[in-house]
């Protein structure tokens, strides 16, 4: 194959890689991005539980101290009803007695609400805990294999890039004035061809002498229809041609010559 040729498919091959490593390191900082939100999703649900116990905490002391309010008003009630003179101030005092009460066992059932959804929420926070705390460590895995991989894929694509340019120098400016315009174009060069006289690519079929300057793989050959260059692929050998080529010939080597009769007497 023409030394040229063989440089643009090898060059096809180091651009498709290098297209490969720098979408992975640009795939990097997002999935790095992805981790970190999941933390802060397990931060705010650890700084809600927290919060909510807190809450539930200060709603238990108001209640409380609602109680006891509500209690010093009750002894109010009673040291007033000691003192009243007629029946009706003493029902209203017992009204307002009973209606403190009322708020008393109110309040007391709050209280218990929120004694009995104590346990819930504890649970909870120790679970957005242990949540935080593995989310933490895979945060930090994934920063330090992140990190790692940039490291490689920016040594492989120096040495890719290397490579590349070495590629290209073996290849005729116009061609690789063409290969870029067609890389940029097309996404891809090099269209083999196989038995069938088409550009595997784009399909279409090639003219008998194109065909033929295809097949030498000697000179540069361009699709007319999708511009990519063209290079033939053999076919495989048949399995009778393989067995034929596995034979190999005896070497001709000198017949010994029978031992006469009267030479072994002697």
């Amino acid at each position: 194959m023409n030394s040229e040729l063989q440089n643009l498919i090898d060059l096809q091959q180091v651009d498709a890689r290098i297209a490969a490593v720098r979408a992975e390191v640009a795939a990097l900082p997002k999935e790095v991005a992805r981790i970190e939100a999941k933390l802060a999703g397990s931060k705010a649900a650890v700084e809600a539980a927290n919060a909510a116990m807190k809450a539930d905490e200060s709603a238990r002391r108001k209640h409380e101290s609602d109680i006891k309010d509500q209690q010093e008003k009750i002894s109010k009630y009673r040291d007033q009803s000691l003192k009243v003179k007629t029946n009706q101030e003493y029902k209203a005092l017992m009204s307002e007695l009973e209606h403190a009460e009322a708020e008393i066992r109110k309040l007391e059932d709050k209280i218990l609400e929120i004694m009995v959804a104590a346990d819930t929420r504890k649970d909870g926070l120790k679970q957005a805990e242990a949540a935080l705390k593995a989310d933490t460590t895979a945060n930090e895995k994934e920063k330090e294999h992140a990190r790692q991989q940039t490291a490689e894929d920016e040594q492989q694509l120096d040495e890719l890039n290397a490579q590349r340019k070495q590629l290209r120098s073996g290849v005729g400016e116009e061609t690789v004035t063409h290969y870029d315009r067609v890389l940029k174009l097309r996404g891809s060069v090099m269209a083999p061809v196989y038995e069938d006289e088409s550009c595997s690519v784009c399909r279409v079929r090639l003219r008998p002498q194109v065909f033929q300057d295809v097949m030498s793989n000697q000179q540069i050959v361009t699709c007319f229809y999708c511009n990519r260059i063209l290079y033939f692929v053999p076919p495989p050998p048949k399995p009778e041609e393989e067995a034929e080529a596995a034979k190999v010939p005896a070497a001709d080597s000198p017949k010994e010559e029978p031992v006469q009769a009267d030479e072994a007497a002697g």
